[in-house]
């Protein structure tokens, strides 16, 4: 007996002639939401139509041939026929369908129900089944709420995350039993085994192992050293963090590793927070690679512009019969990008209100209580909001050994090799055999997984091997070739004599670097095992439908001249719930160009405004999302507690976001005043606001913002720590030295500093 079974997409046909095959399996269900096009969705919403479809129709041969034209199909919920139909198999060549397309359900009663597909052609049948949980639209946005509601209550993140990911799973089992089942088994593990999330986690273990490297080479308190002696105040500090994050412009993962873990001991020094630290590195790293001509965005932005530019001309050839359609906008992917770029209102004012605020020294709301906590008593472990990893660090675990040379060489080279080598595998990775291609088109096609993980590796081998050559006596570096016996006889052995006397040895032997680099690793594991929960948690916001509620509002009809603003607000919106910027993008392009193009006739400034309204709202929302991996990255590098990490940067993308709105989405969709001076506008208008409203950090008076000051006068006491920092900032503006008060919750002892920080601050 010969079985034939076909697991193909809608529409393809297996050759074999249909009178010769008998039914035997009817395959599987598989649902896609009517109203959004999303396929394989998991829930069905209540009173919306869902299409049905079955795919892997298997058959049979048969020695008696069939009479029968046509193979007929009925559509049951819970027992009860909704729709039928038949397909005519004579019309496909008399060749055997491999899937049908099988009508359409409308469920209005909440709960389990069950969808059944009976097929038959002749005497022959088969049928399959495929139970869906219907729930209303609104239900889909619970995982995320009780995510955020317990984030805010209980402070514990890891809690939190596996609380949505465990309630959306049990909304989409029915039960608990099933769902928590699903929530190990499915999500979690998924998130896991994802190969794109496996390439995050090792290039993060890699660059992680690299960095504990530098730090125990001495390369790092070098690098802190030297800077600091230019870099002499926190505004200063803040400049060159900001500066790096600009530099790492092709990246943004290996803009929020790179930049947090090389700036951090330097903004310790200055007594800036970790909450500050974050905010900077993760407010550059995705805006700017994001709207940056030459980074690894840029392919696969590109990419999803143009499938949807390729179906409007093949629309247009259509209506205008004509094979090469004149259409109102560019025909190129990467023209339109470009194009994009000027209409990318939230990261040009995000790069511009960080400029302003380091340069004003302002700050507002709850990032200017962290600020006050950490300069205010001069803390140089990175105040309250600090990570788990700092515990560590406390413990002068992985520092380098007494007699070693703080060089900023050590930490530098390695960058630079990073560097390079990601930029060149990059350029490499994107080479397309044949093809005449300029750097930005390997770039555009380049593969940035393969090219951050293979570079980051590579630099690690380098550095062992930059940091073997050198050689290290008495505190001091000298030539190889005057000691070499000596020192190759204590390559893989330990480095002092037994009575403790230095001897001749590398900067770092290999049992060194291996232990720096494992040292490293196991740091950040505590942030994996929280990013691993906002890649499951992002999953299950798609399963549970997310998506489809925030993409039917955009489908249902809008003006023209609101798409650039609703493109942004639902992508924000929608990057919030799911954790992904490139998720989000994924989505909503396929849902919006096309009839942002009809709704607009063609208007090239609509869908420039809408394109770029998609890409920087997915960045907006990626900001203010605590399971978003960018953020969760930001918060891991610079060692800043995750719920810190969002509690304070939310408030200056939530104002960022709202001057988008106001002085771009809505004036561009109005055709109200041209796009340069919304610009301009916006850049007074956050001027404005960090002039008007924000508060220097250390002020005369030690008074908050109107904001602030609101919420102290309502909830706040003469002895609460609110208003015994207010004083002591008064105090710390006249020059008196303050020591911190047990009362305001401290989380570290400052008594204990860093003897090496110590004396590089006295150095300073």
């Amino acid at each position: 007996m010969k079985i034939l079974s076909a697991w193909l997409f809608a529409g393809l046909f297996a050759p074999c002639s249909a009178y010769d095959y008998v039914l035997i399996g009817a395959g599987e269900i598989e649902l896609i939401d009517k109203e959004t096009s999303i396929p394989g969705i998991k829930t069905i919403f209540k009173d919306k139509p869902a299409l049905v479809s079955v795919s892997g129709i298997e058959w049979e041969a048969s020695e008696t041939p069939t009479n029968t034209l046509s193979l007929n199909w009925v559509t049951l919920v819970d027992g009860e026929i909704v729709t039928s139909g038949s397909v005519d198999l004579d019309s496909s060549s008399r060749e055997l369908l491999t899937s049908v397309d099988a009508g359409e359900v409308i469920i209005s009663d909440r709960g389990r129900s069950t969808v059944e597909v009976r097929l038959q052609v002749d005497n022959s049948s088969a049928s399959t089944t495929a139970e869906f949980q219907v729930f209303g639209a609104g239900a889909a946005i619970a995982p995320l709420l009780i995510i955020l509601f317990l984030a805010m209550t209980t402070k514990m993140v890891e809690f939190s995350l596996f609380t949505g990911v465990f309630v959306g799973a049990c909304m989409i089992a029915g039960n608990i039993n099933d769902g928590f089942k699903s929530t190990l088994d499915t999500y979690i593990l998924g998130a896991i085994n994802d190969e794109g999330h496996v390439f995050v986690v090792l290039f993060t273990l890699f660059l992680s192992g690299m960095v504990g490297m530098m730090q125990r080479s001495g390369g790092m308190l070098g690098f802190t050293r030297d800077v600091s002696r230019f870099a002499t105040t926190p505004r200063l500090g803040q400049a060159a963090c900001f500066a790096v994050g600009c530099f790492i412009f092709f990246d943004d993962y290996a803009n929020c590793l790179l930049a947090g873990e090389t700036m951090r001991p330097l903004l310790d020094l200055l007594s800036v927070s970790r909450e500050k630290l974050a905010f900077l590195v993760d407010a550059t790293a995705a805006p700017v690679a994001s709207i940056s001509p030459v980074s690894s965005w840029v392919g696969f932005e590109v990419d999803l512009i143009q499938q949807e530019i390729d179906k409007i001309i093949e629309i247009e050839s259509i209506r205008q019969g004509v094979d090469n359609p004149e259409i109102s906008i560019k025909t190129s992917g990467f023209a339109v990008f470009f194009q994009s770029i000027k209409y990318r209102y939230y990261p040009i004012h995000m790069i511009i209100f960080i400029v302003v605020m380091i340069y004003s020294n302002r700050d507002f709301g709850t990032m200017l209580i962290a600020e006050r906590k950490a300069r205010v008593y001069q803390r140089k472990d990175g105040g309250d909001g600090k990570g788990r990893a700092s515990e560590l660090e406390e413990k002068a675990e992985n520092q380098p050994k007494d007699d070693t040379p703080l060089r900023s060489w050590n930490m530098l080279l390695p960058v630079f090799l990073l560097i390079f080598f990601i930029f060149y595998l990059l350029v490499k990775s994107g080479e397309v055999e044949g093809e005449d291609q300029t750097i930005m088109d390997k770039i555009e096609v380049s593969d940035s997984y393969v090219a951050l993980l293979w570079g980051t590796m590579a630099a690690a081998m380098c550095t062992l091997l930059v940091y073997l050559v050198q050689i290290v006596k008495d505190g001091e570096f000298v030539l190889p070739t005057t000691v070499l016996s000596e020192m190759m006889s204590n390559v893989l052995n330990r480095d002092t004599d037994d009575d403790g006397v230095s001897k001749t040895r590398p900067l770092m032997s290999v049992n060194d670097s291996i232990e720096a680099f494992l040292f490293g690793m196991g740091r950040i594991f505590p942030a994996l095992i929280v990013l691993t929960l906002a890649w499951a948690s992002g999953a299950i916001m798609v399963a549970v439908g997310a998506d489809r509620l925030f993409s039917a509002i955009i489908t249902n009809g809008i003006e023209a001249k609101w798409l650039p603003t609703l493109s942004f607000v639902i992508s924000l919106f929608m990057a919030l719930a799911t954790g992904t910027s490139w998720g989000t993008m994924s989505i909503l392009f396929p849902l919006i160009l096309i009839p942002t193009y009809d709704a607009a006739n063609g208007d090239e400034t609509i869908f420039y405004a809408v394109t770029a309204g998609v890409l920087s709202g997915s960045v907006a929302g990626d900001h203010v999302s605590p399971i978003s991996d960018t953020t969760v990255l930001s918060a891991l590098a610079c060692d800043c507690d995750l719920l810190a990490h969002v509690s304070t940067q939310a408030p200056y993308a939530a104002f960022v976001s709202v001057i988008a709105i106001l002085l771009g989405t809505i004036p561009i969709g109005f055709d109200a005043f041209p796009n340069i001076v919304g610009l301009l506008l916006g850049w007074g208008v956050t001027i404005a606001f960090i002039y008007l409203v924000c508060v220097p950090v250390i002020s005369e008076t030690g008074k908050y913002d109107i904001l602030t000051e609101l919420y102290f006068k309502i909830r706040g006491g003469d002895d609460s720590p609110l208003a015994i920092l207010k004083e002591d900032t008064a105090k710390a503006f006249s020059g008196e030295l303050v020591i911190k008060e047990k009362n305001l919750e401290s989380s570290g002892s400052e008594d204990e500093e860093d003897p090496i920080l110590k004396d590089l601050d006295d150095e300073s």
